[in-house]
């Protein structure tokens, strides 16, 4: 879709860049649900011997590291919330403006790292831990491939078989299903991804899988943990 000459995502492909999330895909998607991307540990995989060009493989990651949930996050430190741990990690990357940050949670958050080697989740696409669980679930409900596509439209969507994105890195920023029932999307700025679709299908890959997170209501924004979830 093109507006002015510039190109215009498909809303079940796409993410909202800011405000309200339920508005953004009204008449759409019925519900999302928030999915918390984990903070992670060392096992056997040192990411300090890696760099940008030579970053492990997802599977590989997933082997060497095991996953934390925020809630454990809240047990090992003074955080309160996980909308404190939010506006920690966007602080710490810069992602809100300077009078909403929390140099206070983001220090808590980085000392932590130091105390027990616990690395912040990543943010801007959807965490290696969340992918495969995810990908089985929705091949559960019968689905064998997903569209790919980057957050701008630049580029033609890729129809991938799901089992081929269990076993590679091909994910993208948004991946929908052909039916436009389902999209999973994360935005640069997020430490979570959007899982959007009706209640009924959530709540079924949340049977298969408990993924940490929550439903978004009505007053659910984007950059949450600075308001009411």
């Amino acid at each position: 879709m093109k507006e002015n000459n510039v190109l215009i995502p498909e809303i079940y492909a796409s993410y909202p860049y800011d405000g309200k999330v339920l508005e953004y895909y009204q008449g759409v998607f019925e519900s999302v649900y928030i999915l918390l991307h984990p903070f992670y540990k060392a096992v056997t995989l040192e990411l300090e011997h890696y760099n940008v060009d030579r970053w492990p493989k997802k599977n590989d990651f997933i082997k060497g590291h095991y996953p934390i949930a925020w809630h454990e996050i809240l047990n090992l430190s003074e955080l309160e919330n996980i909308s404190q741990i939010d506006v920690a990690l966007r602080t710490m990357i810069g992602a809100i403006k300077q009078q909403y940050e929390n140099k206070t949670w983001a220090k808590q958050v980085f000392e932590l790292y130091e105390l027990t080697k616990i690395i912040p989740c990543d943010e801007g696409y959807i965490s290696p831990f969340l992918e495969n669980p995810l990908l089985y679930a929705i091949k559960e409900l019968g689905y064998d491939y997903l569209f790919t596509i980057d957050e701008f439209g630049l580029n033609d969507p890729e129809k991938m078989q799901i089992d081929y994105l269990i076993d590679n890195d091909q994910l993208d920023k948004c991946n929908y299903t052909e039916d436009h029932q389902l999209l999973f999307a994360t935005h640069w700025d997020c430490h979570c991804t959007f899982l959007c679709s009706s209640k009924k299908i959530i709540d079924q890959i949340l049977d298969i899988h408990p993924f940490e997170g929550f439903f978004c209501t009505p007053k659910t924004e984007v950059y949450w943990g600075l308001h009411e979830i």
